[in-house]
């Protein structure tokens, strides 16, 4: 057996990798193009106003653009699965805060 062919092997006890398959390299890639569109959009909910309160979606969603990114280097299934749902979750508490922004700043306005 020579150098290469140990290499090609699968060590007992270590799961065989799967590729990512290309419907979702895409669902991957789809759902970071909506991160970095609602990204453009917290700014004009913010008002142009940059306070904490107003920055803190932005901040949310680069965070999750950021976890989002290493769905594209992980090998493990389970692994990709738990990133995605974190990211998922850190979308959806920008996107509540990006809400929560418009509220404010439509009832009460935002003061100087």
């Amino acid at each position: 057996m020579s150098e290469n062919d140990r290499s090609n092997t699968v060590q007992a006890g270590e799961p065989p990798v799967q590729p990512m398959l290309r419907s979702e390299f895409q669902r991957y890639q789809t759902f970071v193009w909506i991160q970095i569109f609602f990204l453009g959009v917290s700014v004009i909910t913010g008002g142009f106003n940059f306070k904490v309160w107003s920055m803190l979606d932005s901040s949310i969603l680069i965070v999750s653009i950021g976890v989002s990114s290493l769905l594209f280097v992980l090998d493990d299934t389970k692994v990709r699965k738990l990133i995605f749902n974190t990211s998922m979750v850190l979308y959806l508490l920008g996107v509540l805060d990006m809400a929560a922004n418009i509220l404010i700043s439509g009832s009460v306005g935002w003061y100087n």
